[in-house]
């Protein structure tokens, strides 16, 4: 107003009056645009960090998984003697034990595949289904014992590290009170975990035998795996931030599962990279043992024989260790998410410290 009462009171031309009132409105406009131009380069900083904190998560994740096993080394090490060392055995032994029949089934199966009459691949297959009917009792029989030693490790284990990641001291009483008091939410929530990776493992089967079955799709197979496997090593990130929100929290099933699932909200790929990570280490050990299994006897007493069950029984304790530092880092990254996901709802940050 005050602009236009000047151009009217000099009465200027109407091309010179218009022209004034559109300069004090230009920068008007030139300090908006400022603004927004600053807004605009903060977004792009904003953008261009979170990027590299996409990649970065993952590593500083294993480093405080690192540290909180190191700050704590007499409780871990309690947990790896009493749990996760008693547990590899146990798996190494069934191993161990069901590799001789598996062999004998996958050469009972080859030969009713070339036998040249209905009456011997009869035989044959009636005597490979034997075989398969011992070894599915010998899983069972090594199932209990290793699930009840899974148990208490995974509860133990993350029950210690979550103490520590909210800067407290944890302690064996400590982890023994909380297997007393979260082992049946814990249980519910396994039992609904394995149910999922069975149902999962199968669908995932189905999709590449019907792949296979497809004309003109010769790697159609192998990327249907190769999807499925990327799938796979989400669907156990989640899984088992699920445990972890059983131990951790009053949840416990689908419930657990479910809110595992919204935690991983702006850290799932830090999350598949690490379940990656894990199963890439404990198939490394599983390959290992395969091809010494293959290599012959490693009962025997010969000179390269003992090296050989040496470098078994390393790998035992290899495989205790991957599995507490599992549940350790599996729960590092629970209290990462846990405290980040209040500020995504708008809250304020959570207490947990890492």
């Amino acid at each position: 107003m005050k602009g236009g009462q000047i151009c009217e009171i000099n009465k200027k031309p109407p091309v010179f009056r218009s022209t004034s009132c559109s300069v004090k409105d230009t920068k008007d406009r030139g300090g908006g645009g400022g603004m927004g131009s600053e807004r605009g380069r903060e977004m792009r900083e904003r953008d261009e960090s979170s990027q590299y904190s996409c990649f970065l998560s993952p590593l500083k994740t294993l480093s405080a998984s690192f540290k909180v096993l190191l700050r704590n080394p007499k409780v871990f090490a309690s947990i790896f003697a009493l749990t996760s060392l008693p547990l590899s055995l146990l798996l190494f032994s069934k191993s161990f034990s069901s590799h001789p029949i598996k062999t004998q089934i996958y050469h009972l199966e080859a030969v009713a595949a070339l036998s040249p009459t209905r009456f011997e691949a009869r035989h044959v297959w009636k005597e490979s289904r034997a075989y398969a009917i011992s070894l599915v009792r010998l899983n069972a029989l090594f199932f209990f014992p290793c699930y009840a030693l899974s148990l208490l490790a995974a509860i133990a284990a993350v029950h210690s590290t979550g103490l520590s990641c909210n800067g407290k001291r944890p302690t064996l009483e400590a982890a023994l009170t909380a297997v007393r008091t979260t082992w049946k939410r814990a249980s519910v929530t396994t039992i609904c975990v394995y149910a999922v990776m069975v149902v999962y493992m199968l669908l995932q089967r189905a999709l590449v035998a019907a792949a296979a079955g497809l004309p003109g799709m010769d790697l159609g197979p192998v990327a249907v795996a190769l999807v499925g496997l990327g799938m796979e090593v989400y669907l156990m990130a989640v899984l088992s931030l699920g445990t972890v929100v059983s131990v951790m929290e009053e949840r416990w099933g689908w419930d657990a599962i479910g809110s595992g699932w919204g935690l991983m909200e702006g850290r799932r790929f830090s999350g598949w990279v690490l379940s990656g990570i894990l199963v890439l280490g404990s198939g490394c050990i599983g390959w290992e043992m395969e091809e010494m299994m293959d290599g012959g006897d490693w009962w025997s007493v010969g000179g390269w024989r003992v090296m050989g069950f040496g470098n078994k029984v390393l790998l035992m304790c290899l495989f205790g260790v991957v599995v507490l530092w599992s549940y350790v880092l599996n729960t590092v990254f629970y209290c990462e998410c846990r405290r980040r996901q209040p500020v995504f709802s708008g809250e304020p940050e959570s207490e947990i410290e890492v």
